[in-house]
């Protein structure tokens, strides 16, 4: 029996995968959810949601993909991490085959060219294309500078290219040093951590989505509270510190959690990651 049958649930509330449907919609993450969709449909340019470690950025960029992608005029490609990308050209290259295309072109210029073709044809039949790029912190300098090259591939009225980037914190100077791409950024949100009323609203979304039965408690009050400040409200950290306290309780066959198990879980982890 898995830990989460223990209180009759169907699936593991915790999981560590970022799971759309696990997605708690605080004000602040619907509200980077919804300008980001807005963004990218209105066909705006560069949007770049910036957040520290497990604030909920891949959430949103897979939620959002899981909706656009539905869509057959939005053509999509991902970059997941562009530290693969050791110069402009292979990022500039990796583009060209995300998107579906076969690089016919040693040289960063054909490949332009090539790329700039596609959006055309792409523009000709009314389609949106989107590049979501990933792990945007680890975006060089020379990938930022062809990134605002690629913004100038526009009509008097749209761009030709919708790019998301989500990236950790540190990306913002970096952005902020470029001002004649800092000025292209059409959409900017900071995710920042939930305070103590979205920390219980995102357990209790979880236990319901895992089909906890009607009436249950399992956390108590005082361990909602213990959890929202053992995690400062990282919703990650939030995520695991549920998690291990439910392995524990299952483990002891306890019903409930209260603060002391909260605690003795949060005192016996190797890595806070707080």
């Amino acid at each position: 029996m898995t830990y989460y049958q223990f209180w009759g649930m169907s699936r593991d509330p915790f999981g560590t995968s970022p799971d759309p449907e696990m997605f708690y919609r605080t004000l602040g993450h619907q509200d980077c959810y919804e300008r980001l969709k807005l963004s990218v449909l209105l066909k705006r340019g560069l949007s770049v949601v910036l957040g520290d470690v497990g604030m909920g950025k891949t959430t949103i960029k897979i939620a959002l993909l899981q909706e656009l992608q539905r869509d057959p005029n939005l053509e999509i490609a991902v970059i997941n991490n562009p530290h693969d990308c050791t110069s402009d050209y292979q990022l500039l290259r990796a583009v060209v085959r995300e998107f579906g295309l076969t690089p016919y072109s040693r040289t960063s210029l054909d490949l332009s060219t090539q790329l700039l073709q596609f959006l055309k044809d792409r523009y000709d039949q009314d389609h949106i294309v989107l590049l979501v790029v990933d792990e945007g912190q680890n975006l060089t300098g020379a990938h930022l500078e062809m990134i605002r090259s690629w913004l100038s591939f526009e009509t008097p009225q749209e761009k030709l290219i919708n790019i998301a980037i989500f990236a950790q914190n540190e990306l913002e100077p970096h952005i902020g040093r470029k001002r004649n791409l800092a000025q292209r950024v059409t959409m900017g949100h900071k995710l920042n951590p939930l305070n103590r009323r979205d920390t219980e609203g995102m357990i209790r979304h979880r236990l319901r989505v895992a089909n906890l039965p009607e009436g249950a408690t399992i956390f108590t009050d005082s361990a909602i509270d213990a959890i929202y400040l053992a995690s400062r409200g990282v919703p990650r950290v939030i995520t695991n510190t549920c998690a291990d306290a439910l392995i524990q309780a299952a483990f002891e066959r306890r019903p409930t959690v209260d603060t002391d198990l909260i605690n003795f879980v949060v005192n016996e982890k190797l890595f806070k990651g707080v």
